[in-house]
């Protein structure tokens, strides 16, 4: 079979020059926003969010939980290990203790269960006294544990965003997901903590006369804001409602771990933006269920003491470095054994020394830059455990379906997603894949196109044109940063980082110079040099030392002269 792999191609925009004051309006024009639209995303509002009603099954899952309040009966919420399901969880911890609910939370472990919902999970929660099952950020696919559920005479209740299997699972008393189709709520792409924050909602509106005071659950949004950008959902829609508040209730946070969590991360948690919470506060709370439990996680964000919450804080940054030489490790050991297998368009990666809690991330960086789906697996005895990763508009839970014969266990959505199976059909596993991609895709779904949005200018990369970009706000999936185009040619090159691994570049635009920040260049452009005049593709940031701020240069990429211009 001849090897199909995926390219990136960067779609140029005009070069009519744009006024820095207009940058945020000409940005969104250029991506197709209509001028309402325009103002609904610079100008976010909490009241455009859905009924909570109009999502399947809420109204049932509302009444069976006020019923089991007046009745004193225990609830369990059964959460995720990721951000997603551990900032749900959080939530719902919140709302029930807020409204009277007994409740339990349980957590699974990544290595001993692994993802959703189990049998042996329901038997535990059945004999604590469980009446009620919650389900957060999982269950859409857990057909046989829901009828377990049913058998042991346990009430069920799955809040989920997940990729549907049926639209109604034996077994449930209610399945709240935006994907079913009988869903009226108007927004799809809800994250896990989106769902249950709906729940909330839905439960605060159901309140006795007097009870229910408006407003309440906004205090609920950090979490919800967390979740949603960690989750790496499309920030447009509901989603942006969620995240723009969120944002505000987290400069303003009365959690002790989210605070501490920001101290050990390096900012303050009074100016936190969606990229500090993706790139300093998401890692460190990811690395407890990559590495051990993803229970100190919860810990941390459920924390009333400021000491403990410190404690909790300086744990997981422990993990986190730990959780950093591992997957750079990983990640080698994974691109080395991607290289022995050229003719793959579907990559498929296996080893008994790689922990399945890290492999999402070599997923990931296999997946870019070989530009093909890949999934990585631990070998554990007789059966082997991991992630996919997409790349282009490749579903990789469609193709993992398609296996669905093979394979023990698996879940996700079109983006990323994980499974389980025997390690004897791993090979099998590998030639399915490779047959479905052949059968089912065009060739423009191995196409990821990138636009860019404005040719940079000097007035852009001041403070003025930063203040501008800063309307974005919060920027990530599907309203990714602004990216910026130039011709230029570099005066001074300098290896920077412990390692040297990332480069610190000056470039020079007519009369002006540039400072810019390469990260990883020393791997991806090992030749530039002095002289040199490429295309390169940036983002703007803002630095600060000292009390004194900078803006600077991201590179995003670099295109060689004799390929651009």
């Amino acid at each position: 079979m001849k090897t199909i792999r995926g390219s990136l191609r960067y779609m140029l925009p005009s070069n009519e020059p744009v006024a820095v004051e207009k940058l945020a309006l000409t940005i969104l024009s250029r991506r197709g926003l209509s001028p309402a639209e325009q103002s609904t995303t610079l100008v976010p509002r909490y009241a455009d969010l859905g009924d909570p009603f109009l999502l399947p099954d809420m109204d049932v899952a509302v009444r069976q939980l006020l019923d089991d309040r007046q009745a004193g009966r225990l609830v369990a919420i059964y959460g995720d290990y990721d951000i997603d399901g551990l900032t749900a969880s959080s939530l719902l911890a919140d709302i029930f203790t807020d409204l009277g609910i007994r409740f339990v939370l349980y957590i699974p472990d990544r290595f001993e269960e692994g993802y959703g919902l189990s049998n042996e999970a329901f038997d535990a929660l059945a004999a604590q006294g469980v009446a009620t099952v919650v389900s957060v950020d999982c269950g859409s696919t857990a057909l046989e544990p829901a009828q377990h559920a049913q058998e042991l005479g346990l009430k069920l209740i799955i809040t989920d965003h997940h990729t549907i299997v049926q639209e109604r699972l034996p077994g449930a008393l209610a399945h709240i997901n935006p994907l079913r189709t009988s869903s009226r709520y108007p927004e799809k792409s809800l994250a896990g903590v989106g769902v249950a924050f709906a729940l909330a909602r839905a439960l605060q509106q159901r309140l006795p006369d007097g009870e229910y005071s408006p407003g309440r659950e906004k205090w609920l949004l950090d979490l919800v804001a967390l979740g949603t950008i960690c989750d790496v959902v499309p920030l447009v829609g509901e989603n942006r409602i969620l995240a723009h508040f969120g944002l505000q209730v987290m400069r303003k946070t009365r959690r002790k771990g989210l605070r501490a969590l920001a101290k050990v991360s390096g900012f303050e948690i009074e100016k936190v933006q969606a990229e500090q919470i993706g790139f300093r506060i998401g890692p460190r709370l990811n690395a407890a269920g990559r590495l051990e439990h993803a229970q100190r996680a919860l810990d941390l964000l459920t924390s009333q003491a400021t000491a403990e919450a410190a404690a909790q804080a300086d744990y997981l940054q422990q993990l986190n470095t730990a959780r950093q030489d591992s997957t750079k490790m990983l990640q080698a050991a994974a691109r080395a054994q991607a290289l022995e297998y050229p003719e793959d368009s579907f990559l498929v990666l296996a080893d008994p020394d790689w922990s399945h809690g890290i492999v999402g991330l070599a997923a990931a960086r296999i997946s870019e830059e070989f530009r093909c789906p890949t999934l990585v697996l631990q070998i554990e005895g007789d059966t082997a455990k991991g992630s996919a990763r997409s790349f282009g508009s490749i579903s990789v839970i469609d193709a993992l379906q398609s296996q669905a014969n093979l394979l023990i266990k698996f879940g996700g959505h079109r983006a990323a997603a994980g499974c389980t199976l025997k390690t004897v059909d791993i090979p099998s596993l590998r030639a399915g894949l490779q047959a479905f991609l052949k059968k089912t895709l065009k060739p423009t779904d191995w196409l990821r196109s990138d636009p860019v949005d404005v040719w940079l200018l000097p007035e852009h990369a001041t403070d003025r044109g930063i203040a501008e970009l800063e309307q974005l706000e919060p920027t990530g999936q599907a309203l990714r940063p602004a990216k910026f185009v130039c011709d230029a040619e570099i005066t001074q090159v300098r290896a920077v980082g412990a390692t040297g691994d990332h480069f610190q570049i000056t470039i020079m635009i007519g009369q002006k110079q540039y400072r810019m920040i390469a990260f990883g260049a020393a791997q991806k452009w090992p030749d530039l040099a002095v002289g040199q005049t490429h295309r390169f593709i940036v983002q703007l940031s803002q630095s600060e030392w000292q009390g004194v701020k900078r803006v600077e240069l991201m590179v995003v990429d670099i295109i060689p002269q004799d390929e651009s211009l």
